[in-house]
């Protein structure tokens, strides 16, 4: 770790970036998305831009080793401290993504769908293979 970086439970900062680091077994897409999206408004008042996320494959792959989701931010202010400014912006997002999570049965029942929607596909492509 650099001088100049600093570390937080699920992510670092460094100079004006904050990358946040989620595990694909835990978050997905969708959830951060909605985070963000909760406190969009409060991030650009602080300065803070969302810079993109995206999963990140690891080369090898397996059921241990899942695929990891970043988050990115840049702080583009020149009167505050970065690291202080992007310190709240991960406490903000964390706390978006927990204010907008679902009740616990309405995620079930998107899971269930989404299941029932990749068994589907499963089937399609079995179909178009001639299996």
């Amino acid at each position: 770790m650099s001088s100049s970086e600093t570390k937080l439970p699920y992510g670092a900062i460094t100079g004006k970036k904050l990358i946040m680091h989620f595990s694909a077994f835990d978050i997905d897409l969708p959830v951060i998305a909605s985070g963000l999206r909760e406190r969009m408004d409060v991030l650009r008042e602080m300065d803070v831009a969302f810079a993109g996320f995206g999963t990140e494959i690891p080369a090898n792959m397996s059921e241990q080793t899942p695929a990891s989701v970043k988050c990115f931010f840049e702080y583009v202010g020149k009167e505050a401290d970065p690291t202080v400014i992007l310190k709240r912006a991960y406490h903000l997002v964390w706390s978006g993504m927990i204010d907008s999570f679902p009740d616990l049965e309405e995620w079930a029942a998107a899971k269930a769908d989404l299941s029932n929607l990749t068994l589907a596909q499963a089937e399609v492509l079995r179909a178009r293979k001639g299996e």
